[in-house]
């Protein structure tokens, strides 16, 4: 079985799976803002050629605790880790050097390579199958494309996404709780008039991100990172899931946090799954998750009304403010720390 750990990673996502094949390996996806190194830092310290990470793109609140990490003269990252990250220097890039692009990407980079890391970079039809295998686990990859890659090098500047990321570091520093913050949208204006997600050219840094399904013993797992709703979907219809025949799911870990542009009913209709994960503190300025996205899920996101489902976080969250107790119909809300993955039988209680 797999053992999952969400870390309390403020805004963003850190994650560390961990598996035995012959001996323990572990897969550490994002470190979360740079708070969140000292809540996976001592999980890490021994990691070694069998185990490997995963930046699913350079947005601060996945990036901040591998910079931590990579400071940390006490705790040096083992050169002989497994390292996958997309940045500038892994792709053909434009001959234009000043738009060559993600500035704190790039100091990543260096940083790893001064320990001596190269970073290999996970995007569709790179691997054949496009599915990386690590020591028994499965990676397949769903997106990003090259094509997404290619157009955020050459429209981001460095110095715009640098100071993308010290504007939400600073927003991390004066965060404010969503207490008091309400959406009055009635269900059914969200269902008839669902937000629709940016188009992946106008949201360039999250369209960056790496998803893929994660498999092990046939358990599934679908990380969306911060992700684009429509570029999974594509490539899920791409292999041939519909309504009537959907991907089985053992979770669904929501795209960016909850957002509402992030989840469609387009994608919840062609994947199985009961089980939800969230990561978010719910703080401002965005009080992630969204009315809508909880709404999409409690309509389209099981296979009948009747069939309860399970929303898991890694910070409690106000339903009250979210959704009304009718609302709540068949839904678990659950704060947790870590859980054990293994696939599920037909009635969709675990083996």
């Amino acid at each position: 079985m797999l053992n999952l750990r969400c870390f309390k990673a403020g805004k963003g996502d850190c994650f560390l799976l961990t598996w035995e094949k012959g001996q323990t390996h572990r897969l550490l996806i994002d470190s979360g803002i740079e708070g969140t190194y000292r809540f996976f830092g001592p999980l890490v310290r021994d990691f070694t050629e069998n185990d490997s990470i995963v930046i699913t793109h350079v947005d601060y609140d996945h990036i901040g605790g591998i910079f931590k990490w990579l400071n940390d003269d006490q705790q040096p990252i083992n050169p002989s880790v497994g390292f996958y990250m997309n940045t500038p220097q892994l792709l053909i890039t434009p001959e234009q050097s000043d738009k060559v692009g993600i500035e704190h990407g790039i100091n990543l980079e260096e940083l790893l390579k001064e320990t001596g890391i190269t970073p290999r970079p996970l995007f569709l039809y790179q691997y054949e199958d496009n599915i990386l295998h690590l020591n028994g686990l499965q990676l397949k990859i769903l997106s990003p494309t090259s094509e997404v890659l290619k157009k955020l090098i050459e429209e981001w500047t460095a110095r715009e996404i640098y100071q993308n990321y010290l504007d939400k570091k600073l927003e991390d520093n004066d965060k404010v709780s969503a207490k008091g913050i309400s959406n009055n949208r009635s269900k059914d204006d969200i269902l008839n008039n669902a937000p629709q997600p940016h188009q992946w050219n106008k949201d360039l840094l999250n369209s960056s991100s790496i998803a893929f399904v994660l498999s092990f013993n046939d358990a599934n797992i679908l990380f969306m990172g911060d992700s684009n709703p429509d570029l999974v979907a594509d490539e899920l219809s791409d292999q041939g899931y519909t309504p009537d025949n959907k991907l089985p799911l053992e979770m669904l870990k929501i795209s960016h946090h909850g957002a509402k542009y992030n989840t469609t009913k387009r994608l919840l209709e062609i994947i199985d799954c009961s089980d939800y994960l969230i990561s978010t503190d719910s703080s401002g300025p965005y009080y992630h998750p969204s009315r809508e996205t909880l709404i999409l899920i409690s309509e389209y996101g099981r296979s009948s009304r009747d069939k309860p489902i399970v929303i898991y976080s890694n910070y409690s969250l106000d339903i009250d403010k979210l959704l009304s107790e009718d609302e709540r119909f068949n839904i678990e809300f659950k704060e947790i720390d870590q859980l054990e993955i293994v696939k599920k039988k037909d009635d969709g209680t675990f083996e």
